[in-house]
C-alpha cells in the first residue's frame, strides 16, 4: 500500500472510515466564525434602522400605543428643509400685537424724498380749528394740532410755542415751523376709503390698463395679488387725494368668487413712482403691530353672471356656495397638514434631538401657493372683505365662515344688509355701503337711504365707500354728507369715512383719527365738511402737504335748514286746489331772477301771485309757513332713460333696444315705451325735486330716437306726457362705434350725419331728420371730445349756409367743451354737462377739469357766454340733481 492510504476515508480499511457521522463533519475555522458574526450584526442594524426610519408620529391616532407606528410615507429631508419648516411653524405660532404703540416717528415720512435737503417742514402747527377728530361725538372748537415729521404730537387748546420748540429739540438740525390759522375752519383726519379700485381700473380706461378681474377659467383665484397690477401713475391717485382721501384699500374686482389679495395704499405720489413705497405697511416691523393682509371675495350676481357667460359654475347661487366650500375644504386640509407636520417635528425633535430630527419627519413642510392666502385667512391673518348685496347672499357667507372657522371683516355694497342688521351686529361684521347709489341691478333695488342709520342703531359699524371708479373717490365726503342729510348722525357720518374704515382695515391705531401718535393725515376744509360744496383747502399725507388751495376771508357761516310749519289747520296735501306759501326766504324764479321774503299763491296747480309779505294771502284756504326756506322750480332730468328703464341690468324692466334707427325715418319714440305710476325710480326722483324729465329711447346704433318730455310724478299715462317728441338724440364719438357698420368710425358718423341732413332737407317725407334739417326739431348730440365738438360746430355752419335753415343743436356731455368754449358760444349752442362732475375716465374725457380745478368747466363756459345746464348720467342718480346744481363749481 502506498504511503497515506491508511488515513484515507475512502479506503475501507483506513482508521477514519470507522468514526461516527458527527465526527466526520468539518469544523468551521475561526475566521469564518468571525465573518458570520459580523454579517449577522450588520443585518440586525439594517433591520432595526429600517423599522425606525419607517416609524412616525401620528397625532390623530386615538390609540396612544400606536401613534408612533410604521408608515410607507417616510421621506427624510435635508437639514436645511427641516429648518425652513421650523421657521414656518414658528411664524404660525407667533401672534404679534394687533395695534402698535403710539409712535414718535412715521417711517413713511422720509419715503420718496428725492432731495433730503428739500424735505418738508419738520413741524406744522394748525391753530384755531374746529376739529372732528374721528373719535368724539361732537366737533371741538378752537383746537390746535401739531405734527412733527409725519406724526401728530400735540392736540388741544392753548398750545404754546415753547411746547412746539421742545418737540423740535428731538431732531438734529431742526427745521422751521409752519403755522396756519384755520380761523375756525373744520379739520378732520385724512379720509379712509375702504373700497377702491384706483390703480387697477386706471384712468383713462384703456384695455392695456385694466387689471381688476382675472376672469378666465377659474372663478376662485385667491392666490392673485392686486399689488401686481397696481399702476402708481394712475391720475386718479392725486385726484382722490384732492378730495381729502389719504388712505385707500385697493381691492380686486367682483367678477370672481375669490378675487385675490388686496392692499392698502397712502395717496402720496412718490418721485420714483415706487409701488412698494405707497403701501401702508411699508417700513413696519413686528413691534409696530400686526401686518395685516386683506382679501376680496364676492357673491351674488357678479360671479354667477361670469359663470353664465362661460357656461360653467357658478351659474347660480347654489354653484357659488359649493365652490366656496370646495375651496375652503382644500385650504383647511392644507392647514391640517401643516399643523400635523409642525406637531410631528416638535415631537421628533424631543425624542431624537435637533441633529437627527430631519431624518424622522415625513417630507417637507406642506405648502401650496394656490391656497396659501386662504390658509392665512383660516389662521386669522387676513381681513376678509366680501362683495354681497342681498340678505341671503350675506347669510350664505356667514354660514360658510362658521363651517370653516374664519372671520368676515366687512360686507361691501350690502344694500339690503339693513334688513338683517341684527345678524351683522351679532357677528361683529361691518357694512361698507353707498349713501344712495342704487337700482342699477336687481340686488341693488332694495336699497334704503336710511340704511346707515338702521345699521348703526343695531350696533353695526358703517363705512361709506366709493367703489372707485364707480363713484370718484374724490367725492367720498359727499357720500357722508348725503347720508347725513338722510338722517345719519353727524359724528357717525364723519366716522364712516375716517375711524370706522381705518379700524376695519386693521389700522385704526395709526390712521382715521386726529390724535397723538397717529400718522399726520390731516385735512382743512373750507366749510363744514357735511355741507354741500365742501372741499379741502389743505391736505397733509404722512406730514407732507399734498394738496394746497388758496383761501381768503372767513369761512362761510353754516345755515341750518328750516322746517316748514302748517298754519290755519292745514294738512300737507297734494290735492289742495288753492294754497298759500308764506315766509319764502329766497325764490329762484328764473335765471337771474331771485326774489326774497315773498309769499306765493297757487290755484289749480298754477302760480297766481308772487308778492312780498302776505299780499297774496287773501282767500287762500291752506297756508304753509316756510319759515325762511327757499323755493326753486322743479328740476328737469335729461339724457337718461328715466321712465324707460327701471333696473338697467334687467331687460324685462326696460323699454329695450331698437334696431335700424340710424336711417331715421324716426319712428322710434320714447313716448311709446314710457312707464309711469309704479316706478321706484320715478318716485325717488320726484321726492328729490325732479318734477319733469326728457328721456330718449335706446338703440343699437348712433341714433337713439326721439325723446319724450313728461311729468315724473304722474300717476297714470293719461296725464304724464308734456310733449310727445322733444328732440332727436344721437351720439358721436367712441360710444357710437357699433363695430359692424359705416359708423364704426368717427369720420363715418359725421359722413352719415351730413348725408341724412342733406337728404332730409331736399326730400319730401316728413320724418324726424326732416324736422331737424328744417330747424323744427332740436338735435341733441352726445359728444365729449373737443375736436368732435369743433367739427359739429363746422357742420352746423355748413348746413345753415347751404340750406338757409337753422340747425338747433344741443351738446349733451361736453366734458372737453371748455377747450372750445368761445366757438360754442359763437355758434349759439347750449351745453348740458353730463355728468356734471366729470372724470378723466375715458380717452375722450381725459382733459376733464375735475371738481376743485379753478376755473371750472361751467365757469369757463358761462364766462364765454354759453348757456349751461347740468344732467346726471344714471337713472338712480336723478334724485341728486339739485345737489349737483349746488355743488359750488
Amino acid at each position: 500500500m502506498e504511503s497515506g492510504d491508511e488515513n484515507d476515508p475512502l479506503v475501507p480499511n483506513s482508521p477514519t472510515s470507522q468514526t461516527s457521522p458527527r465526527s466526520r463533519r468539518r469544523r468551521p475555522s475561526r475566521i469564518q466564525a468571525v465573518v458570520f458574526l459580523l454579517a449577522s450584526c450588520v443585518l440586525i442594524v439594517i433591520i432595526v434602522s429600517f423599522l425606525l426610519l419607517n416609524r412616525h408620529w401620528h397625532p390623530n391616532d386615538p390609540n396612544p400605543t400606536t401613534r408612533w407606528r410604521s408608515t410607507a410615507r417616510a421621506r427624510p429631508i435635508s437639514r436645511a428643509d427641516f429648518e425652513y419648516g421650523l421657521q414656518k411653524c414658528q411664524a404660525i405660532k407667533y401672534d404679534p400685537p394687533v395695534s402698535g404703540d403710539r409712535r414718535i416717528s412715521n417711517l413713511r415720512y422720509e419715503l420718496g424724498n428725492k432731495d433730503p435737503h428739500a424735505r418738508p417742514a419738520d413741524a406744522t402747527w394748525i391753530r384755531n380749528a374746529t376739529l372732528w377728530d374721528g373719535i368724539s361725538n361732537e366737533p371741538q372748537k378752537l383746537v390746535d394740532v401739531v405734527f412733527l415729521r409725519g406724526v401728530i404730537r400735540l392736540v388741544g387748546r392753548n398750545i404754546k410755542e415753547s411746547d412746539v420748540s421742545k418737540l423740535l429739540e428731538e431732531i438734529l438740525n431742526p427745521g422751521k415751523i409752519i403755522t396756519i390759522n384755520a380761523q375756525g375752519r373744520y379739520v378732520t383726519p385724512g379720509l379712509v376709503d375702504q373700497h377702491s379700485h384706483a390703480g387697477l381700473d386706471s384712468w383713462p380706461a384703456l384695455r392695456g390698463a385694466q387689471d381688476v378681474n382675472e376672469m378666465t377659467d377659474s372663478p376662485t383665484v385667491p392666490m392673485l395679488r392686486a399689488l401686481d397690477g397696481f399702476d402708481p401713475h394712475d391720475p386718479a391717485i392725486g385726484i382722490i387725494n384732492s378730495g381729502g382721501v389719504t388712505t385707500s384699500l385697493i381691492l380686486p374686482g367682483s367678477g370672481n368668487l375669490m378675487g385675490g389679495e388686496a392692499y392698502v395704499i397712502k395717496h402720496r405720489y412718490m418721485p420714483n413712482t415706487t409701488v412698494q413705497n405707497m403701501l401702508l405697511n411699508t417700513g413696519m416691523t413686528k413691534s409696530d403691530g400686526k401686518q395685516w393682509r386683506w382679501m376680496k371675495m364676492a357673491c351674488g350676481e357678479n360671479p354667477f353672471w361670469y359663470g353664465r357667460a362661460k357656461s360653467q359654475m357658478p351659474e347660480s347661487r347654489l354653484g357659488e356656495g359649493w365652490l366656496f366650500r370646495q375651496r375652503f375644504e382644500q385650504a383647511r386640509n392644507l392647514l391640517r397638514e401643516q399643523d400635523d407636520w409642525c406637531l410631528a417635528a416638535d415631537v421628533v425633535t424631543q425624542k431624537v434631538g435637533d441633529l437627527r430630527a430631519h431624518l424622522f419627519v415625513d417630507g417637507r413642510y406642506p405648502q401650496d401657493g394656490e391656497h396659501e392666502s386662504l390658509v392665512a385667512l383660516l389662521r386669522g391673518d387676513v381681513r376678509l372683505n366680501v362683495h354681497c348685496y342681498e340678505t341671503y347672499d350675506i347669510e350664505l357667507l356667514i354660514r360658510t365662515a362658521k363651517e370653516f372657522n374664519f372671520t368676515i371683516t366687512t360686507f361691501h355694497h350690502a344694500l339690503e344688509a339693513w334688513e338683517i342688521a341684527d345678524v351683522l351686529a351679532r357677528e361683529n361684521i361691518s357694512a361698507a355701503i353707498f349713501a344712495d347709489n342704487w337700482g342699477y341691478k336687481r340686488e341693488a333695488y332694495g336699497a334704503s337711504t336710511k340704511a346707515p342709520s338702521i345699521l348703526s342703531e343695531a350696533g353695526v359699524p358703517v363705512s361709506l365707500k366709493s367703489d372707485h371708479p364707480v363713484i370718484n373717490s374724490q367725492h367720498l365726503m359727499f357720500e357722508a354728507a348725503k347720508a347725513h342729510y338722510y338722517g345719519f348722525p353727524a359724528h357717525l357720518a364723519i366716522k364712516s369715512v375716517t375711524s370706522v374704515p381705518a379700524e376695519r382695515i386693521g389700522a385704526g391705531w395709526r390712521v382715521g383719527s386726529v390724535a397723538v401718535g397717529y400718522d399726520a393725515d390731516v385735512v382743512i376744509w373750507d366749510r363744514d365738511p357735511l355741507t354741500l360744496a365742501a372741499r379741502p383747502l389743505r391736505v397733509w399725507t404722512d406730514g407732507h402737504l399734498t394738496i394746497s388751495r388758496p383761501w381768503t376771508g372767513q369761512p362761510p357761516t353754516p345755515v341750518s335748514a328750516p322746517k316748514m310749519q302748517l298754519l290755519n289747520n292745514a294738512t300737507c296735501s297734494d290735492t289742495a286746489e288753492r294754497y298759500f306759501v308764506s315766509n319764502v326766504g329766497t325764490l329762484y324764479a328764473d335765471e337771474g331772477v331771485v326774489l326774497h321774503d315773498v309769499g306765493i299763491l297757487v290755484e289749480d296747480g298754477i302760480v297766481k301771485c308772487i308778492e312780498s309779505g302776505k299780499g297774496c294771502l287773501a282767500g287762500a284756504v291752506e297756508e304753509y309757513d316756510l319759515r325762511g326756506g327757499n323755493v326753486m322750480p322743479g328740476a328737469v332730468a335729461t339724457g337718461v332713460r328715466l321712465g324707460l328703464s327701471e333696473i338697467s341690468a334687467e331687460d324685462s324692466t326696460k323699454d329695450g333696444v331698437a334696431k335700424g334707427v340710424e336711417d331715421g325715418i324716426g319712428g322710434v319714440r320714447g313716448v311709446d315705451g314710457l312707464r309711469v305710476g309704479s316706478s321706484k325710480q320715478l318716485d325717488a326722483a320726484w321726492r328729490g325735486g325732479v318734477l319733469s324729465a326728457v328721456s330718449p329711447p335706446n338703440s343699437n346704433g348712433w341714433v337713439k330716437g326721439q325723446s319724450v318730455a313728461f311729468w315724473v310724478g304722474a300717476t297714470d299715462y293719461g296725464n304724464a306726457v308734456i310733449q310727445d317728441v322733444a328732440a332727436l338724440h344721437i351720439v358721436l364719438g367712441d360710444d357710437a362705434k357699433d363695430g359692424k357698420s359705416e359708423v364704426n368710425s368717427i369720420s363715418g358718423q359725421f359722413g352719415k350725419l351730413r348725408k341724412l341732413l342733406f337728404e332730409a332737407v331736399n326730400g319730401t317725407s316728413d320724418n324726424s331728420w326732416t324736422q331737424v334739417a328744417l330747424g323744427k326739431l332740436p338735435l341733441v348730440v352726445q359728444v365729449h371730445e373737443a375736436n368732435d365738438i369743433s367739427r359739429l360746430i363746422h357742420l352746423k355752419k355748413q348746413h345753415t349756409s347751404k340750406t338757409s335753415h337753422p340747425l338747433h343743436i344741443t351738446i349733451l356731455g361736453g366734458t372737453e367743451s371748455w377747450v372750445v368754449a368761445s366757438h360754442i358760444a359763437n355758434a349759439s349752442i347750449p351745453v348740458i354737462l353730463s355728468p356734471s362732475r366729470c372724470t378723466p375716465s375715458t380717452w375722450e374725457t381725459r382733459r376733464c377739469r375735475v371738481p376743485g380745478t379753478s376755473p371750472s368747466t361751467i365757469r369757463i363756459l358761462r364766462d364765454a357766454g354759453v348757456k349751461v345746464a347740468l344732467a346726471i348720467d344714471e337713472v338712480g342718480y336723478a334724485r341728486n340733481l339739485r345737489w349737483e346744481a349746488g355743488g359750488g363749481r
